[in-house]
């Protein structure tokens, strides 16, 4: 009786169990682990909203490429469940459980219902495949069109051209099931080339599968070749719009410059980084795995060292088998599959080797089970004894076993609660968010973040609340502070105030709580009375008084050549029509009124800020070394970032000189 012959009674109930653990880990804890949410998720989300607003990209150029499907998905889920947590999840958690259940129904036809079942539960329970399933992103999307592709076109019966089993020639329904499936087949791998950059290996895995057949199976090849090639065409036919649509967009591929630099440097002669990539990518999965953090334990392996074992079995397997079919396309399979990390950085990526993910866990099964048979005759033909539980249970358990406990540890543990992490997914504001939804009396808040995250963390605090009534101000506590006429402020630990702002925090009248999470301070709380008070007539203002100018001071005068200055200028939005962007100038300027130095900065999100709020503002310029002595003329004001124009006074000027600083001699 052959490995075929030999399911278990109850696959059904099995699979049951196996789908049951995969929804655990890619459902419970959702906001929890990951932490919060990633760059890549937030920009992801903006591209998804406009699509759901009614445009139609058939390539989206911006954020260096993205194919449109899983975009185009993405937009229909957070439409039906909201833009929220759920709506944002629910697709990567879907196509992560639908992979799993993909991957046994293809592992079954490859090999047999064992090595299926144990596949199946190491890709539920296994780190890398959670940590993309619980991503937003769409590298998940490619996995189930893949399998259901490969599924559809790999040859499950001994083939024959146009007869049937029995002899007879194949009936018309028979036939038109037979067109059906190259047709949903060119369906599913156009869907994957639309989706992801990996996904344009998976025609590639197939002419390999044609080429391994040429050499050993010629057979078979002449029996299977049109519906490969029929699946092929098709697809490419269904995508060529989007390959034109990237033909004709100047920088639409920005991926290759991005991360090929191997690739680059070999096609130029230079063939030692895509040597150094390509061992790092080999060693992937039991010596160092992705050595990014944002998708990995840095340096974690897929396997640990019991997994590998098994897994280094079946490439001895492998070359042994290699005249087998099934074999053969796993092979091919996986090699392609980790190909693009061979001549991209970082060695190992996973996102890189996102296509060969399935096979992977498939052949770790494959290797395990065929060592499972071997102690299992030895077994019986020698000790004459048997286990109470079977062989296969014991080995499953173990595994899978393994597996559970790692990734609980490494994943839900390390990685989750590791201070980077939390940075590199916006944890605090997502415990920010998590704050006000038990402060329904807070309503108005001015939120410190990094500069860079200005524009990405409002829309992770928008996905994380659940109220809709909170109106956040968002600046960078280096050089900046908002204060609300009405409201709290808050610094998140995502950047630790400055030495001026800390002062000014410590001096002033407010009351201080910290937030932890994690071990580690997540936001500081300032609950005050009105900070700014008491000060003189307003000195100015910029476009017919939206922005006034409430006060300035400097920290040093005289001053001599080489001295650091520091201004505070204090500001206040009196009415609405200010624009979205605006940067702040401090210019140091000499007779011809021409900039000696200066400090341009863009510390606040001005579209979030609310009439009456206060804005206080560093500049900083240091003063050139061969600088003559002398009194030089201070201009403040602000500009749009995008256009260049600068706010303008009642009386149409476009600055406020300040006092002139005097520089004396050394």
């Amino acid at each position: 009786m052959t490995n075929r012959q030999l399911p278990l009674r109850a696959p059904l109930w099995s699979m049951v169990s196996i789908l049951l653990l995969a929804a655990a880990f890619r459902f419970l804890a959702a906001d929890a682990a990951p932490p919060g949410w990633r760059d890549d998720e937030l920009i992801e989300f903006g591209i998804d909203q406009r699509i759901a607003q009614g445009w139609r990209p058939l390539f989206i150029a911006e954020a260096a490429g993205h194919e449109p499907v899983y975009h185009y998905l993405h937009a229909g889920t957070i439409a039906l469940f909201g833009e929220n947590i759920v709506g944002y999840k629910w697709l990567p958690f879907a196509f992560g459980l639908l992979s799993v259940a993909l991957t046994f129904a293809l592992a079954r036809r490859l090999f047999d219902v064992r090595v299926a079942l144990l596949a199946a539960a190491l890709m539920a329970a296994s780190f890398w495949p959670i940590m993309y399933a619980r991503l937003g992103v769409r590298h998940v999307g490619i996995l189930p069109l893949m399998l259901g592709a490969f599924y559809l076109l790999f040859p499950s019966l001994p083939p024959s051209r146009a007869k049937g089993d029995s002899g007879r020639p194949l009936s018309f329904r028979e036939r038109l099931r037979g067109e059906g499936r190259i047709l949903l087949a060119g369906i599913l791998l156009a869907a994957a080339l639309m989706t992801y950059f990996a996904g344009r290996t998976l025609p590639v895995i197939l002419v390999g599968f044609l080429v391994y057949l040429l050499i050993f199976q010629r057979s078979i090849l002449r029996q299977v070749w049109l519906r490969y090639v029929a699946a092929i065409i098709l697809a490419a036919l269904i995508a060529l719009p989007m390959f034109i649509q990237i033909a004709n967009t100047p920088g639409g591929e920005k991926r290759t410059e991005v991360v090929g630099g191997p690739l680059i440097a070999a096609s130029h002669g230079d063939l030692q980084p895509a040597l150094k990539t390509t061992l790092g990518t080999l060693g992937m999965f039991t010596f160092a795995g992705d050595p990014e953090s944002l998708y990995n334990v840095s340096g974690r392996p897929v396997f640990d060292w019991i997994t590998g074992i098994v897994f280094y079995l079946w490439v001895l397997l492998c070359i042994i088998r290699l005249k087998r079919i099934e074999p053969g396309f796993a092979l091919g399979w996986l090699l392609i599959g980790i190909a693009p990390a061979l001549v991209s950085l970082p060695a190992g990526s996973f996102s890189h080797t996102i296509a060969a993910q399935p096979v992977v866990y498939i052949l770790a099964a494959y290797g395990a089970v065929a060592a499972l048979d071997k102690v299992t005759k030895w077994q019986s033909d020698r000790v004459g004894w048997r286990l109470t539980l079977s062989p296969f249970h014991l080995v499953t358990l173990l595994l899978v076993g393994l597996n559970v406990f790692l990734t609980t540890r490494d994943y839900f543990g390390a990685w989750a609660t590791d201070p980077f992490v939390r940075f590199q997914y916006h944890a605090p504001t997502r415990d920010i968010a998590q704050w006000l939804d038990q402060q329904p009396n807070v309503t108005d808040i001015a939120i410190g973040t990094h500069p860079n995250e200005l524009w990405l963390d409002p829309v992770a605090l928008q996905l994380d609340l659940k109220r809709q009534d909170v109106k956040p101000r968002w600046f960078d506590p280096a050089a900046a502070l908002v204060f609300p006429e009405q409201g709290v402020m808050v610094l998140s630990s995502m950047r630790p105030a400055s030495k001026q702002v800390s002062a000014l925090l410590q001096t002033a009248p407010f009351e201080r709580q910290r937030s932890t999470s994690s071990g580690t301070t997540s936001f500081e709380l300032y609950t005050f009375s009105p900070l700014i008070g008491g000060f003189p007539p307003p000195g100015g203002a910029f476009d017919n008084s939206a922005l006034l100018l409430l006060r300035t001071q400097s920290t040093q005068q005289p001053a001599q050549p080489g001295d650091s200055l520091v201004w505070q200028s204090t500001w206040q939005i009196v009415k609405p029509g200010l624009p979205s962007r605006l940067k702040m100038f401090l210019h140091v300027l000499d007779r011809q009124n021409q900039v000696i130095v200066g400090d341009d900065r863009e510390d606040m999100n001005f579209a979030s800020l609310q009439v009456g709020d206060r804005l206080w503002q560093i500049n900083a310029v240091t003063l050139p070394a061969d600088l003559a002595p002398g009194a030089y003329q201070i201009e403040v004001g602000w500009y749009s970032p995008e256009s260049g124009e600068r706010l303008k006074t009642a009386d149409g000027s476009d600055r406020f000189l300040l006092d002139p600083v005097e520089v004396t001699a050394p």
